[in-house]
């Protein structure tokens, strides 16, 4: 933002809509100006909704910034009914309910070689609104630094819609590091979003002209969903029966469970044979390949079977049944 604009930590009263009449944790729940009579608001010669779900909402503490998606817009009289209250003596009052998710704080500094106002968002909440503050609307300029601007580990995932088509990030860390859901009803585009994030990931060398991004995607597709979305794809496995994993990748849990069996009592005793037997044989097969890094139990390093029936056979206690 500029600093040719006003200071965009101060209130914008024409995206004033409502005055907050309950907090419950990062749950707060505003009432609706009475002067709100249609739920839309016009801004910089664009219109933001008023109560659209998904949307952003804010609320002024001293410098601070405190942002919430909005989840529901109701009447109040249904609110009051759930809550046990009826004393509403306007029976149009409405009210949204948002749930916070975000602070942040303008600073005016140098940005390259330009002073200009930047915002510094964070996400999580440590100061929590009052009732009666005033919500407001968030301008799209604030919503796009909101929303962020990317780095060399993020890629362009999709644009927010209820944020003027600001660009939404992922970052590659966070998302390949992780455990990923797409989660969606039936139709709602689960495996087309997919294939773009695989398509992006792919490209994303491509962009920041890395020579050396050549990623290895493997796709369990088992309805063929895929095959028109990637055309230079590779058919490793079918599904008759040639798809074949080292037992050697299995960690120590999932050894646990091939050798002793989820349904059974695992006795200390028992999973303890199998660790030791499990290290060893990891460690004689790291000796082989003469690898002379950290070994541990869940070290995906080759080995002999031969090497840790062994092993188990030497460390379980005399008349123990094999």
């Amino acid at each position: 933002m500029s600093a040719d604009n006003p200071n965009p930590s101060l209130p914008i009263e024409n995206l004033a809509f409502g005055r907050i009449i309950e907090v419950d944790g990062t749950h707060i729940i505003a009432e609706l100006d009475p002067a709100v009579s249609e739920l839309s608001r016009i801004y910089g010669g664009e219109i933001y909704p008023v109560g659209q779900f998904g949307s952003i909402l804010k609320v002024h503490y001293g410098r601070r910034i405190i942002y919430g998606y909005v989840g529901r817009l109701r009447m109040k009289t249904e609110y009051e009914q759930e809550s046990g209250e009826l004393r509403s003596q306007d029976p149009d009052a409405r009210v949204v309910e948002a749930d916070l998710f975000g602070e942040g704080e303008w600073v005016f500094e140098t940005a390259g070689e330009v002073l200009e106002w930047i915002l510094r968002f964070e996400r999580g909440v440590s100061t929590f609104p009052l009732p009666q503050q005033v919500v407001y609307l968030t301008p799209r300029e604030e919503l796009r630094a909101v929303y962020g601007h990317g780095n060399d580990a993020s890629i362009v995932i999709g644009e927010h819609v209820s944020s003027g088509n600001a660009p939404c990030y992922a970052d590659l860390n966070e998302l390949l590091g992780k455990h990923t859901a797409i989660l969606g009803s039936t139709g709602a585009g689960k495996s087309g979003t997919v294939a773009a994030i695989i398509h992006k990931i792919l490209d994303h060398g491509k962009t920041r002209n890395y020579q050396r991004w050549k990623p290895q995607i493997v796709i369990l597709d088992p309805h063929n969903e895929y095959r028109s979305a990637f055309e230079n794809h590779m058919r490793l496995s079918t599904d008759e029966g040639n798809l074949g994993l080292p037992y050697w990748l299995l960690n120590f849990q999932e050894t646990i469970a091939l050798f002793i069996g989820k349904t059974e009592f695992v006795a200390t005793s028992q999973a303890n044979i199998i660790k030791n037997a499990l290290l060893e044989a990891r460690i004689a097969g790291a000796k082989d390949m003469q690898f002379g890094g950290r070994v541990t139990v869940d070290s995906p390093v080759p080995y002999r079977l031969e090497t840790f029936i062994q092993e188990v056979d030497r460390q379980r206690p005399q008349g123990q049944n094999k």
